[in-house]
């Protein structure tokens, strides 16, 4: 049982569930509770105005939750969003904080959650640590006054957690202390991305889970799959997720003759998706950009082979003897190519999840308090 005493520790993300998204980002969620025990958790979650004040309705703040609309102007100024993002908190929360006392402030995003999280942690008298996931520094990491804030918090940090090594080599690249850093891959759930499930889908199909986006590779997969469906003609391709492609990708799948042969699922509750890859011949994820994936894990947990690009951490945690294969991103004949190769080869699903194993929860937990603690170097 936690105990009173244990320290507060305040969490600044805006990767974590929202009531109106309740599918957001949900590993994080998944570390961020195994916490509890060891600290008074609390989870700050910066909300852009317009959608603070579009679905204000259905925010219910509490002493442990809380939504702070986040006042910018999109896409003017970004080197000026920590800024805004300090005093949106300051004059939002700043007596929440205050009331909170915390010894730990964390931020889980590095621009500009981690530029502000170190200034508050300073007027709040905390140690501070962030954490970086791919893009924050893919990107906001390439442009030089975004990356001069990142890399002078992360001087004022006491520790850095990045989900790959690779994403640690792009902070080292940018001038952050090796000593800072601490590669700590995400877990997994293996007792429900482990089980058998009955199928929700009949026939055999290729998933994809994620936003729909362009830079997740979705296009190139569509027109992959579109260039083998000959071959295959009981294979379907299975779309989990919502996003702004959803549009292109539907008149893609008219202008095909692709309709018996594509699904879109919508957003799919987290509970759900150990089924749909239980299930699946193969799970694809030709992103162009990506930290560590939590789907791939949880893909390899449920013993399905992947089809993903070689980007960020991904060739660190997938091994293509065993899991699957790795191809170059924005290239649809890799994408044709690689799914005709999985389709022909033969995988142990038991040894994917044996290989998934190494994932765990509970070893996250113990290497991130032992970073928030400093029992590592």
């Amino acid at each position: 049982m936690k105990s009173n005493k244990n320290p507060s520790l305040v969490i600044i993300t805006n990767l974590y569930p929202l009531p109106w998204e309740p599918n957001r980002a949900t590993f994080n969620k998944q570390q961020f509770e195994l916490l509890k025990d060891d600290y008074d958790l609390s989870i700050l979650i910066p909300v852009a105005f317009v959608d603070y004040f579009k679905h204000r309705k259905h925010i219910k703040q509490s002493t442990n939750i809380r939504y702070v609309p986040y006042f910018y102007l999109p896409k003017i100024g970004r080197r000026f969003y920590s800024v805004t993002l300090f005093l949106s908190i300051l004059i939002h929360s700043g007596l929440w904080l205050k009331k909170r006392k915390p010894s730990t402030i964390m931020a889980s995003w590095a621009f500009p959650e981690a530029v502000a999280a170190s200034w508050l942690s300073r007027l709040y008298k905390a140690k501070f640590f962030f954490k970086v996931h791919g893009s924050d520094i893919n990107l906001h990491g390439k442009i030089p006054a975004r990356a001069k804030q990142i890399l002078s918090a992360a001087k004022k940090s006491q520790g850095i957690l990045s989900v790959s090594k690779a994403l640690a080599n792009e902070l080292f690249a940018m001038g952050v202390n090796k000593d800072a850093v601490h590669v700590i891959y995400n877990g997994v759930c293996h007792d429900k991305f482990g089980l058998s499930y009955p199928a929700k889908k009949g026939g055999d199909y290729i998933l994809y889970i994620g936003n729909l986006k362009r830079d997740k590779g979705v296009m190139e997969l569509i027109e992959g799959f579109n260039q083998i469906k000959a071959q295959h003609p009981n294979l379907s391709l299975v779309f989990a997720g919502s996003g702004l492609m959803l549009d292109t990708l539907a008149n893609y799948v008219n202008t095909h003759s692709l309709s018996e042969r594509v699904t879109f699922l919508g957003n799919v509750p987290h509970h759900e998706l150990p089924a749909w890859l239980a299930n699946a011949k193969a799970l694809c994820l030709p992103s162009y950009n990506e930290g560590v994936p939590n789907v791939v894990l949880e893909s390899m947990a449920a013993g399905t082979p992947i089809l993903a690009t070689s980007v960020g951490g991904i060739p660190e945690v997938v091994d293509e003897n065993i899991c699957g294969k790795l191809i170059p991103p924005k290239d649809v004949n890799a994408v044709a190519n690689g799914l005709n190769e999985l389709l022909t080869s033969q995988f142990s699903r038991d040894k994917i999840k044996q290989h998934a194993a190494q994932f765990t929860w509970q070893k996250n937990k113990t290497q991130l308090i032992n970073m928030l603690k400093g029992d590592v170097h």
